[in-house]
């Protein structure tokens, strides 16, 4: 059985003191002005974007993850929103999540409650809580890469590396018409995707292709080891990332995962239901007391 939030019925309470005010700030990393926002009070948390969109695609999402009672900060990665790309030894993984650890230093932060992250942000968002255990204390993936299979067939396992370009782009283009709410996801994504890919269309394509290489499968696993508590979640009508891929890194860390309705972007679409998400992300790590009613289907 897979686990839903119930998505009628009256918002989830928030815990006293929520705040759901948004700012932009600046901070500078290895010696470059990184553009931020952040939102809520409580417990520090950090938000990571999906590929080739920054934290403005998501400031709802991240305005209600603030809502549910912590201190969230959503910086724009190396090689969007301005932020320029990582040195050519440091573009994979290990370096993105070295990266994370020094914008938190740069905005006084030790340790975070919760690390969340969508897509390729999850695939960081992994990477830094399997290398920085002493940093974070929960670990919420929404339709994160991280998976190297693309398909499971009945005699044969196809990998993402095996994956031509064309299908990648087929449904990276076909996201929208997927959405519960493509009015809403459409001029958010066209606002978001179209200044990254004019100023560094380059940079942009060689995130891309390391992102196909992505196996985090084995740090999943440590993590679960840890007892890190670990929330997955993937929508039902996402063509990006295949259910293949949600199964296996669920699988590795032993939960059960969370199933929504909608295309890969739904949480742009659905920020409250994120929202609610994150409650239970933040309770699970001991940062709340409480959690919203769920029920399995």
């Amino acid at each position: 059985m897979s686990a839903f939030l119930e998505p009628e019925g009256p918002p989830a309470p928030r815990p006293s003191g929520a705040d759901d005010t948004l700012t932009w700030s600046e901070v500078s990393v290895d010696g470059h002005a990184v553009r931020y926002t952040a939102s809520g009070h409580g417990p520090p948390a950090l938000f990571l974007h999906g590929w080739g969109l920054r934290p403005h695609a998501y400031r709802e999402s991240i305005r209600h993850m603030g809502m549910a009672g912590c201190r969230v900060h959503a910086p724009a990665m190396p090689g969007f929103g301005g932020t320029p790309e990582l040195p050519v030894g440091r573009r994979g993984f290990s370096g993105y999540s070295a990266w994370v650890g020094r914008f938190l230093d740069a905005v006084g932060v030790d340790e975070v409650a919760l690390v969340a992250g969508h897509s390729f942000g999850g695939g960081v968002a992994t990477a830094f809580v399997h290398d920085r255990p002493d940093r974070s204390d929960a670990l919420l993936l929404a339709n994160a890469i991280g998976s190297p299979t693309w398909a499971s067939l009945p005699d044969e396992v196809r990998t993402m590396d095996q994956r031509p370009m064309w299908d990648w782009m087929r449904y990276f283009g076909t996201d929208v018409l997927h959405s519960t709410r493509p009015l809403r996801v459409l001029p958010t994504l066209v606002e978001n995707f179209l200044p990254n890919l004019v100023r560094d269309p380059v940079g942009l394509f060689r995130t891309g292709a390391f992102i196909r290489r992505a196996d985090l499968v084995a740090e999943i696993r440590a993590i679960a080891a840890r007892r890190t508590p670990v929330l997955m979640v993937w929508s039902d009508r996402d063509g990006l990332v295949p259910r293949s891929a949600f199964d296996e890194l669920r699988h590795a860390a032993g939960v059960e995962g969370t199933v929504v309705e909608g295309s890969h972007t739904w949480l742009i679409a659905d920020p409250r239901r994120f929202g609610e998400l994150a409650i239970r992300a933040l309770a699970e790590s001991g940062a709340l007391m409480s959690r919203p009613t769920l029920r399995t289907v």
